[in-house]
């Protein structure tokens, strides 16, 4: 390990935190999402929410929500944060293969890679960029959530106390969620010249080894095993769950991202720059 490693992954974590959100091309990418967020917010996800309080106040054994798939949002005590949940697991792994896509490859194609590694380590470099990337996402989530937070509070100011361990426990799970995908898109950031063609590749990858591994554990359930690969493969069992129950997968994703990751540097430290 490089002497000046933690020194140097800390700064290169820095500077793709200042990449992501102190540049115009950062800032128009934060501010097209704060858009589109805030009329997710406003309208089907509070719509919802509304909805799962009128169904908690009517007490009938079966409900419209059950009829159509979707029950496991009255699991949650507070609905805002039921309805939360299960837009978070879907919006935010998927913007990550967009986001994390261009850790290392523009600069590749550029021929400015070789001279970063001048005065860092590829370890350093590698490692540095997937922590930024993934502390912008963190922060992304984090965001949104609070605003689900001053969601909950604008209906009901008294939730406050007993909103904060739900808003603390999907914030945690949802970051451990993009995980993975952050650590596929260094591994093929790594090996490809463009972000457009990594983004291109984990789609391609993400969706043929999850349809060939599920189509020979249909006739091999000894493979069923191999699912466990698939960046992703909890999410919905993970829906299913609320509150610190959603902890008990945590190990699937941290597994998933040491894999990719330690694949990702292998590459890395072979790829010519």
């Amino acid at each position: 390990m490089h002497p000046n490693f933690f020194k140097q992954l800390l700064l290169i974590s820095q500077f793709e935190l200042k990449r992501g959100f102190a540049t115009r091309k950062g800032l128009l990418s934060v501010v097209t999402f704060a858009v589109v967020w805030y009329f997710i917010l406003l309208y089907p996800l509070r719509f919802a929410a509304d909805l799962l309080v009128q169904e908690k106040g009517l007490n009938h054994n079966s409900s419209f929500l059950d009829f159509i798939g979707f029950g496991s949002l009255q699991l949650w005590p507070i609905p805002e944060f039921g309805v939360f949940w299960q837009f978070a697991l879907l919006i935010f792994p998927m913007l990550s293969i967009t986001i994390a896509a261009d850790q290392t490859s523009s600069d590749r194609k550029r021929g400015t890679l070789r001279f970063i590694v001048l005065r860092s380590s590829r370890d350093s470099l590698f490692f540095g960029r997937f922590i930024g990337v993934l502390a912008i996402q963190a922060i992304l989530i984090a965001a949104t959530a609070f605003s689900t937070l001053l969601l909950v509070l604008y209906r009901d100011a008294t939730l406050f106390s007993s909103a904060l361990p739900n808003l603390f426990v999907i914030i945690v799970n949802v970051t451990l969620a993009v995980l993975p995908f952050t650590a596929m898109m260094a591994a093929l950031s790594a090996k490809l010249l463009s972000a457009k063609q990594a983004t291109l590749w984990a789609i391609l990858i993400w969706t043929f080894l999850a349809g060939i591994i599920s189509g020979f554990a249909h006739y091999l359930p000894a493979l069923d095993f191999f699912k466990f690969l698939i960046p992703g493969y909890q999410l919905s069992a993970l829906a299913q769950l609320s509150e610190w129950q959603t902890l008990q997968l945590a190990y699937i994703p941290l597994l998933q991202s040491l894999v990719l990751l330690a694949l990702g540097r292998w590459i890395m430290a072979r790829q010519a720059l």
